[in-house]
């Protein structure tokens, strides 16, 4: 591992484990110091706020990168991108306005709509100069753009907590506040890797092509965030508050499990764009290493659900003082079977983007997105939680199968073996120790120690990872 991969995945790595450590902190925070029946309200605001700011992307951010890193104009494409999240943030906003005035009772009862979604527009500014240092690989900038937003929310948190203020009014100014910090803070790193301010670009033509790049992926962009959201916001339509608190807390441990996979995804993207751009030309070099990290996510995707499980209800009710652990066991359980099933779409996924096969991913986001719609809608009345669980992972499941069955690349060893070799393993270490009682630490620490030592005696896996990105990696 040459000194760049070094510098690239320390920053990657420090972003997004400090990115969920703050992220965790801040929901344990609001799910301990607000009731369930107002955190389930919380959330479901979150949800409508994140899911409208990610469709207003348009799909822009990957195609941002993607162009960056193949070196196009820096002004003319973020500076595109910046003036469209500027202007349609001004017209979210005035939209939302309206509708507070037009539908008062709907914004009576979830208090914090407007709140959250001005906060979540402020952060949609904050997008196109992430992308930018992403792009320009610049990863220490984007670890700092990347975790401030959360950051000022813990802080601003813990500064009203102090000051026994736990109000609507304090998580109006928490919120708004952290949302304005991160758009400045931005703005300021991107200053210092252009050396320059990035101005906004009203350049038609450059738009023009920008759009017409992302037009597929603006139908995926649409569809992906309503898989991610849909459940949430089905709960909060067709349940309780009380049930979408439950499922939003099991979710978000779900996505804290996700960690590796969001450290890897954004490496992969612009290696995999740069291999495609010189005509799909694989080294012997990128093919050892691109083969070797396919091994290396079929055991890391297991061992942070493996820990979690096995000492779920001891450890969330010792943290929660007893409001969230048997609610939300069987819910955690069903979302973290999918997880091996993300890392594969994952991988799949971003080859297809490389290889610029837009439609098909547009195809395959529509067929889930409509069965995660469906699954919802039928399940969420009979199961509730359970319920939204049960939809999302059998969701994921059909994605897998369709990307499986539609992407290939020939140079590259993707059998699915190996992760199915690691997950059920991880299935009966977690059925074993439902009958083992140890304190919650003691069983964590030996769950992943009896998985770590039957990959190696079973020869599932014995690669040294230290091995992974060697010489000079997959951009050579």
């Amino acid at each position: 591992m040459n000194r760049k991969h070094i510098k690239t995945f320390s920053a990657t790595t420090f972003q997004i484990i400090t990115n969920q450590f703050l992220g965790l902190a801040l929901f344990i925070l609001l799910a301990l110091c607000v009731s369930k029946n107002d955190f389930g309200d919380l959330n479901w605001s979150l949800a409508v706020g994140s899911t409208v700011c990610i469709i207003l992307t348009f799909g822009f951010d990957h195609i941002v990168v993607k162009k960056l890193s193949a070196g196009d104009n820096i002004q003319q494409t973020a500076g595109a991108y910046l003036s469209h999240a500027v202007i349609l943030s001004i017209l979210a906003v005035v939209v939302m306005f309206v509708h507070s005035r037009l539908f008062p009772g709907t914004h009576q009862v979830h208090k914090l709509l407007l709140v959250i979604f001005i906060s979540s527009l402020l952060t949609f500014m904050s997008s196109p100069y992430k992308q930018l240092a992403n792009g320009t690989e610049h990863y220490w900038h984007l670890a700092i753009m990347s975790i401030i937003g959360n950051l000022s929310k813990v802080i601003g948190l813990l500064i009203m907590l102090a000051l026994k203020r736990m109000d609507v009014a304090a998580l109006a100014i928490v919120f708004i506040s952290s949302g304005a910090i991160e758009l400045c803070v931005c703005a300021f790193v991107a200053y210092t890797i252009l050396k320059r301010p990035l101005k906004l670009s009203f350049n038609v033509s450059a738009y023009k092509a920008l759009v017409k790049e992302a037009l597929p992926q603006m139908g995926v962009v649409l569809l992906d965030s309503s898989f991610a959201r849909i459940d949430w916001i089905l709960m909060g339509i067709l349940s309780t508050n009380i049930f979408t608190a439950d499922y939003s807390f099991a979710y978000k441990a779900f996505e804290s499990s996700r960690i590796p996979l969001l450290i890897i995804a954004p490496v992969l993207l612009p290696k995999l764009s740069k291999l495609y751009s010189r005509e799909g030309v694989f080294t012997d070099t990128a093919i050892k290493e691109l083969n070797s990290l396919w091994k290396i996510e079929s055991v890391i995707c297991v061992i942070i659900p493996l820990m979690l499980n096995v000492c779920w209800e001891d450890l969330i009710n010792a943290f929660t003082h007893n409001r969230y652990g048997a609610s939300t066991k069987w819910v955690y359980a069903i979302l973290s079977f999918s997880l091996p099933m993300l890392y594969i779409t994952n991988y799949l996924w971003t080859i297809a983007f490389a290889q610029g096969r837009l439609k098909l991913t547009f195809k395959i986001s529509a067929a889930v997105t409509i069965t995660n719609f469906v699954l919802n809608i039928l399940l969420i009345r009979y199961f509730n939680a359970v319920g939204a669980a049960i939809a999302f992972s059998s969701s994921t499941l059909l994605q897998l199968i369709l990307y499986r069955a539609t992407v290939k690349e020939r140079q590259l060893d993707n059998r699915l073996g190996h992760f199915i070799k690691t997950m059920l393993l991880g299935i009966l270490i977690v059925a074993l120790f439902q009958y083992i009682h140890l304190f919650w630490m003691l069983k964590m620490a030996a769950g992943l120690l009896l998985f770590l030592t039957l990959i190696y005696a079973l020869g599932i896996y014995r690669t040294n990872p230290l091995k992974l990105f060697k010489n000079n990696g997959i951009g050579k």
